[in-house]
C-alpha cells in the first residue's frame, strides 16, 4: 500500500523496482484524485495497492526501495502469508 503525490510518472516509478528484482505484480490498483484532474501546482494524492508474490527478503527490499521515493508519503508492506499449521 502506497500513498504518494499524484505525479504523472508515479506508476512507472512504483513498478520499476519490480522489474529490477524480476517480480511480476499480480494485481495493481491505483486511485487518483476524485475528479481525475492533476493540477501540477497542487498534485494531490494517489493511493496504490500492488499485490505480488516474493520471498520475504525480496518483498522487504521492494518495500524499502518504494518507501524512499520522493513522491511517496507513506507505504506499508502487508503480508498475506499464512501458516499451514494454522489452516
Amino acid at each position: 500500500m502506497v500513498e504518494a503525490d499524484a505525479h504523472p510518472n508515479l506508476m512507472l516509478r512504483l513498478l520499476e523496482p519490480f522489474a529490477v528484482h524480476d517480480v511480476q505484480p499480480t494485481r495493481l490498483r491505483m486511485d487518483g484524485p476524485a475528479d481525475g484532474v492533476i493540477d501540477m501546482a497542487d498534485l494531490g494524492q494517489m493511493r496504490a495497492e500492488i499485490a505480488f508474490t516474493a520471498p520475504v527478503e525480496v518483498a522487504e527490499r521492494l518495500w524499502s526501495r518504494i518507501d524512499v521515493m520522493v513522491p511517496v508519503r507513506s507505504s506499508h508492506l502487508v503480508s498475506t502469508a499464512f501458516s499451514e499449521a494454522a489452516a
